[in-house]
């Protein structure tokens, strides 16, 4: 240990050792920054055996070459320990109070002190540097004049950071590419695209070329539009009612609440007119999804509307097959809508007949996985039947949006028999787990059969006052009471019955 002490001298011991503990210490603290930690080290490493063999050679005395190797391993060191510094200061201190600069700023800071920290080195070493600087001005002339892209991107990088045109995060287009922004650096300007592509552009061709800014990170929304088409046969009224209707109750993700989405009608085409979804994007690295998603919600929402989307060049070809295939469909859905409604017990009272009128009363209602078909607590006068697809029945309590998932409901399963039958809110939430296709079925579709017939109304409250009871003396234990409870259920839900349908 003397004879090390001896060797190298008590300050570069401890100069040394400093250097590699704090280079050890930044490699675990700051993970981003570990390749430029482990380049650090092996730059001390170098610069330690420089030293060393400055030391075994004899030092100043040992000529020329010794000197030089002097002057490049105090120079490592140098560099070595403004890197530990710069990362200490940029990557440790100033991420946890809560500041930061970019990375051009970072890059000109840790320039500046390489600079100085060489021409520390250079003086230290006995060199006059008056003879250096006044021959600089001619290679700086020189260099100047073979670098002169390498300076116009440097200049043009600090240009962007001064007048701040866009900053990382931004969403821009320039020529073919469009992307975010992720970093602005001496030389180049990192691009990454829609697609996840990384594309480097110079400065300098930032400078020259015209740059769109699409959206700014700081705004944290950027404008989207979503263009479709209707027959004519729909009023604007309904298209746009049911579209902001379906954005109002399931927006979907990344389109912003405020400003809130809406529809509007755009143009007049000569066998269609044209409508508009117009939004906020509230996340810039997915525009293509969140418009596929808006798509999905105006093509759902006009289809439970019973609305047509327009396509170009439609043609229509009548023929007697064509003809006897459209009835066959037309008798294969009838059949399924008796099917499907023989599947409800709320309906066992009915004759056939009764359900042939309601089956063409019944309306398709498709649903995308995530929409919500049944809202909890939302007030509505008809009931769902699914025919495809699968639906999750949730349970929410108070206002903070945990639920708890009850039932897994399939094709036969009803959703909303009492807000048909009595009007009473919705007493959970259904979501679609995947595409469903229902029918749907209105008071008013039902009133007919009602007021033809309006002992039905008895049959249908005898059935769910007695569900009703048997649950309750299931949970309650009141097994006893319960000859006592359905007739008083049944008298408490015949009179919502006909109270509701004025009977």
């Amino acid at each position: 240990m003397q004879n090390i002490s001896a060797l190298f001298g008590p300050w570069i011991i401890a100069f040394y050792s400093l250097l590699f503990f704090c280079t050890a210490l930044l490699y675990r603290a700051a993970p981003d920054e570990r390749r430029k930690m482990g380049g650090s080290a092996l730059m001390a490493a170098f610069s330690l055996a420089g030293i060393l063999a400055v030391k075994l050679l004899g030092g100043a005395a040992g000529g020329g070459l010794v000197k030089l190797v002097e002057v490049i391993s105090r120079l490592l060191a140098v560099i070595a320990a403004i890197n530990v510094v710069g990362v200490f200061g940029f990557a440790v201190v100033m991420p946890r109070v809560r500041a930061g600069v970019s990375k051009f700023v970072e890059d000109l800071v840790l320039a500046g002190g390489y600079l100085l920290g060489g021409l520390a080195v250079v003086s230290a070493s006995g060199a006059d540097l008056s003879g250096i600087l006044a021959t600089s001005a001619v290679v700086t002339g020189v260099v100047a004049f073979s670098l002169q892209d390498t300076l116009g991107n440097i200049i043009g990088g600090m240009v962007l950071h001064l007048d701040n045109s866009f900053v990382p995060g931004d969403w821009i287009a320039i020529d073919k590419f469009e992307g975010i922004v992720r970093e602005i650096r001496w030389r180049q300007t990192t691009l990454e695209t829609l697609d996840g592509d990384v594309v480097i552009i110079p400065n300098i061709n930032l400078m020259k070329n015209p740059v769109t800014v699409l959206g700014r990170a700081q705004a944290g929304t950027r404008f989207r539009a979503v263009s479709f088409n209707v027959f004519y046969d729909s009023a604007p009224g309904e298209v746009t009612a049911a579209v902001d209707q379906a954005l109002q109750d399931d927006p979907p993700a990344n389109v912003a609440k405020t400003p809130a989405p809406y529809c509007a009608l755009k143009d007049f085409q000569p066998n269609c007119a044209v409508y508009e979804v117009r939004y906020y994007l509230s996340d810039f690295s997915m525009p293509g999804r969140t418009d596929s998603a808006v798509r999905s919600k105006i093509f759902y929402a006009l289809s439970r509307a019973g609305i047509k989307l327009s396509v170009h060049n439609r043609s229509l070809v009548l023929s007697e097959a064509a003809q006897e295939a459209s009835e066959r469909g037309a008798q294969a859905e009838n059949d399924r809508r008796l099917a499907a409604l023989r599947g409800v017990d709320v309906f066992e009272p009915l004759n056939d007949g009764e359900r042939r009128i309601l089956a063409g009363r019944l309306k398709p209602t498709p649903f995308s996985a995530g929409e919500t078909i049944t809202r909890q607590g939302a007030s509505a006068d008809w009931l769902y039947i699914l025919s495809s697809g699968s639906a999750d029945v949730r349970l929410y309590s108070g206002d903070a949006g945990s639920y708890k998932s009850v039932k897994r409901l399939g094709p036969g399963d009803v959703l909303g028999e009492m807000g048909l039958l009595t009007g009473e809110p919705r007493t959970a939430t259904a979501v679609a787990a995947e595409e469903v296709r229902c029918y749907r079925l209105d008071r008013d579709g039902f009133r007919g059969v009602l007021a033809s017939r309006p002992e039905i109304a008895q049959s249908i409250a005898f059935m769910l006052a007695k569900r009703r009871v048997e649950l309750a003396a299931a949970r309650e234990k009141l097994a006893g009471e319960a000859a006592a409870g359905l007739k008083s259920e049944e008298q408490n839900l015949l009179s919502k019955i006909k109270d509701f349908f004025k009977l």
